[in-house]
């Protein structure tokens, strides 16, 4: 037995597998590991790595604040934003880091702050720390 697992952006699906050994997602209450069989769940997202393990071979990914469901052997994930971690470009994310944050500052001392703005270079600024840590973590085993 094995899952479907599909992490899906608003830009659409960014990573798609019917052969996942295990999964592991991070949550506000820790990081869970579903295998085939799981009981059902609903369960909200921080950003983070998820780690998928196919045929043994462990594919990690950045993902970014969302929501997992499993239902049957089928697990779907939901996020605002998620990359493969071989994909990232460590410095191309600090600087969008930093750029976020310059511009989060800039905004912060305006007297009417745009909130939706402010919301979207948080979450910017979020998912690329998401990624560095990611990153490191591949980096580290």
């Amino acid at each position: 037995m094995a899952l479907t697992v599909e992490i899906v952006t608003p830009a659409g699906v960014v990573w798609k597998n019917d052969s996942v050994d295990w999964l592991i997602l991070p949550t506000e209450a820790g990081e869970i590991q579903i295998l085939p069989g799981h009981i059902p769940l609903l369960t909200i997202l921080k950003a983070g790595s998820a780690v998928a393990s196919i045929g043994g071979r462990e594919h990690d990914l950045a993902i970014d604040e969302g929501y997992a469901r499993c239902m049957g052997d089928v697990v779907s994930v939901l996020t605002e934003a998620a990359i493969k971690v071989e994909e990232i470009d460590e410095e191309e994310v600090e600087r969008a880091r930093l750029k976020a944050l310059e511009e989060l500052e800039k905004i912060r001392r305006q007297p009417h702050a745009d909130d939706d703005e402010i919301e979207r270079l948080e979450a910017m600024a979020r998912f690329s720390i998401a990624q560095k840590l990611a990153k490191a973590k591949k980096r580290s085993q």
